[in-house]
Order: structure tokens, then sequence, then C-alpha cells
């Protein structure tokens, strides 16, 4: 942060933009693994007789917005008490606006996450969702590389890598909860 504070004030605010998009990029990640990771240990697919497994509709979009606002709350908490071990007990307007920011990533995630299981059938929406919340993982992959000036192919693989290695994150941390 001091070579923020010591940048002239454009580039202070080009290093701020930064800050914050990286913030929320972390979030968006840190979800989108979790609630992988969580929709694997659930039950799915469909039960003699038709009907379907595990959570639907409703209940599925509970479980994904329960997962990420606690997620979320769970962060904020970690961060104030940090913030106000460093920082006297005051947030100041920086260090709201990086809570903003991943909040906003959070949120975006689940967003995303929720909009097959309102467009889409019970028997479609749960194999659907894991597939949108890897996709989340690809694209902000691409995004980051295409953020720092990389071109389209070499963004497509580092996308591709970071859906793998998202991927593989979140079946470690499935198969350490012991699902």
């Amino acid at each position: 942060m001091a070579r923020v504070l010591s940048s002239p004030p454009e580039r202070r605010t080009e290093l701020e933009s930064r800050f914050l998009r990286r913030e929320a990029t972390t979030m968006a990640l840190y979800v989108s693994i979790v609630l992988l990771a969580a929709l694997a240990a659930l039950p799915a697919g469909h039960e003699e007789g038709g009907s379907v497994d595990g959570p639907t509709g409703i209940e599925l979009i509970a479980l994904l917005w329960g997962t990420t606002l606690g997620l979320a709350i769970a962060h904020s908490f970690a961060f104030v008490v940090a913030t106000q071990g460093l920082g006297r007990g005051r947030l100041d307007a920086h260090d709201r606006r990086e809570a903003a920011a991943e909040l906003a990533g959070a949120v975006v995630v689940a967003a995303v996450a929720t909009v097959p299981i309102l467009v889409l059938s019970e028997e479609a929406e749960q194999r659907v969702v894991p597939f949108v919340l890897a996709l989340v993982i690809g694209v902000v992959g691409y995004l980051v590389e295409r953020l720092n000036g990389r071109t389209r192919v070499a963004s497509i693989l580092f996308g591709t890598t970071t859906l793998v290695a998202g991927l593989l994150v979140a079946t470690v941390k499935n198969v350490l909860t012991g699902h």
C-alpha cells in the first residue's frame, strides 16, 4: 500500500482499481470452488420412480446463496478483525471499497449460478449448475490474463489451466471433508 500512497493521483487510482479487481476476482474464485465442492457432496440424479435426488429449485438456490453469504460473512468478520487490529478500530474508505469488491465477487458468482435454476427443469439444473461454476472459474482466469494484456490464445490457455486447477482444488476440498 505504501507504493500506492507514494504514486501520483492517476497512478493511485489505477493501482486501487487493479487491487479491487483482484479482491473481487479472488472472492469469485473462492466462492466458485467452495460451491463446486458443496454441490459434489450432495446427492444428485434420479431415484427409482423418476424423482430427482438432492435439492432443486428454491432449495438449491437457498443452498447456493446461503453458502455464498455465509462465506462472505465469515470473510467480512475476519477482514474487519484484521483491519481493526491494524487500523485502530476504523474501516477507512479504502477498506470499505475492498470489502465491497469482495462481496461483489461473491454475489456475482451466486447470481450467475442461480440463472440455470430459474430457467431449466429440475432434472437439468443439478447437472448444469456445476458446469456454470466451472465456467466462472475458467472465464475469470481468461479475463485476468486479458486484463494483463495477454493475447486471446494465451488467455484461453490460462483460463483452461485455471479451470483445471480450480476443479482439482474443489475435488481435494471435497475429499478432505470426507464426501
